[in-house]
């Protein structure tokens, strides 16, 4: 006896006492912290996966522009040769015959000329296209 007397003399066994009967008496508050642990865990879960959505989406954006913008660029590149030629035959109508004036030339020197600032502009937009979806992929610059 004298030494299960000692033995409960001890801070040993409060201490086992209270690590036993601690859990059981704040089991609110650990039930507590799982859920708000396991909350923040769903909230990380779901902005991790907008990011991903979002990322997905600027990517796909960024591609579909620089298609557009390719498209676009062939497009104005075969008006351009058409006003070329057309601005051509002007000038071959007014040379050979007189069923044209100057004005015709110049009207259709200025269409070509339009088309030519058009082409610049798509041709920007295609650049543009290019450093967003190089952006919209990770890159960057500080």
């Amino acid at each position: 006896t004298l030494q299960l007397k000692n033995f409960f003399d001890n801070s040993i066994f409060y201490n086992l006492i209270g690590g036993i009967t601690q859990p059981i008496l704040n089991r609110g508050l650990n039930k507590a912290r799982l859920k708000t642990t396991e909350a923040q865990q769903q909230i990380a879960f779901y902005t991790f996966q907008q990011s991903l959505l979002v990322g997905s989406q600027e990517v796909s954006n960024a591609l579909y522009n620089f298609q557009t913008a390719s498209e676009k660029e062939v497009t104005r590149a075969k008006q351009i040769a058409s006003l070329t030629k057309a601005v051509d035959y002007t000038k071959e109508l007014l040379r050979y015959s007189s069923a044209t004036n100057y004005t015709d030339v110049l009207t259709s020197e200025q269409s070509l000329l339009n088309a030519q600032l058009n082409s610049i502009n798509d041709r920007l937009q295609k650049l543009q296209s290019v450093v967003n979806l190089y952006r919209a992929l990770g890159g960057g610059w500080k």
